[in-house]
């Protein structure tokens, strides 16, 4: 599917990250239709969050798309 004009790819999520428990956010990122999903070809390049906030809030969720845990 295209975007209303046809042109690109439609936007399928937008993202901004914080590395300072939400103080300052980083540029906003497109994911969109037709890009390669890096998270579920390499899952241990992505650790689960270690901000304040989600330490504490771990589960086994969280852990699930490593391989091998």
């Amino acid at each position: 599917m295209r975007g209303l004009g046809g042109d690109e790819p439609r936007v399928l999520m937008t993202v901004r990250v914080s590395r300072d428990s939400g103080q300052t956010w980083g540029q906003e990122s497109a994911v969109r239709e037709g890009d390669a999903v890096v998270v579920l070809s390499s899952p241990e390049r992505f650790p689960p969050c270690a901000c304040a906030r989600c330490v504490g809030q771990r589960t086994v969720l969280a852990r699930s798309l490593r391989p091998g845990l």
